[in-house]
């Protein structure tokens, strides 16, 4: 029987984007993408919260990874990883997959910054990329991956931070487009989104 049978054509197209985006993200496990859809349908579409069980929606989350999970050996995720954390190493906070808005993601790196920060650590900015970013990449809407980025201290200018990030990136091997502006996004040129979920 077809899982969407029954369900609001709304819901049923919202949950299976959730599922498909969060698989192609690759950010999180089968069980965490069941919990995210569950929260939405109590939110959004609570009559049909009975009708998508957790069993229903479990089975159609294992064969969705088998249709839409990246697969190889995720290269350019690879290499955006190793250039945030040298980007890391320089006082900037880095985030990967920084909530869903850009609102979510400073929240995320000011948490991190602050905890840091208590710890005795010289944090000077923030550098981060959100869902919505990825999705852009994703479902083909854009071959670019924007991060917004900024200063923590007004010892460093924000285009200082910028420049820092622009540079680790370059070094890691992507291709940039930035007109070393603070009010621009840096931007990751052709980037290919090939991050796997591994346990």
């Amino acid at each position: 029987m077809d899982w969407k049978e029954g369900i609001d054509e709304n819901c049923a197209f919202e949950i299976e984007e959730t599922i498909i985006n969060n698989i192609k993200a690759g950010f999180l496990s089968d069980d965490e993408i069941l919990e995210e859809c569950t929260e939405d349908l109590e939110y959004d579409y609570p009559e049909d919260a009975g009708k998508l069980t957790e069993d229903v929606l479990s089975v159609v989350i294992k064969d969705y990874r088998t249709k839409f999970q990246n697969t190889g050996t995720q290269e350019n995720f690879l290499k955006l990883k190793l250039a945030f954390e040298n980007i890391d190493k320089h006082g900037i906070v880095t985030g990967h997959c920084a909530g869903y808005h850009l609102s979510d993601g400073f929240d995320d790196c000011n948490e991190i910054a602050d905890i840091r920060c208590k710890r005795g650590e010289d944090i000077i900015g923030y550098c981060f990329y959100t869902m919505y970013d990825i999705e852009h990449l994703t479902q083909g809407v854009s071959s670019v991956l924007y991060l917004a980025f900024g200063n923590y201290t007004d010892n460093w200018d924000t285009v200082e931070i910028g420049k820092i990030i622009a540079s680790e990136l370059e070094d890691a091997g992507f291709s940039i487009e930035w007109n070393n502006s603070a009010d621009v996004r840096i931007a990751i040129k052709d980037m290919v989104w090939d991050k796997q979920y591994t346990e």
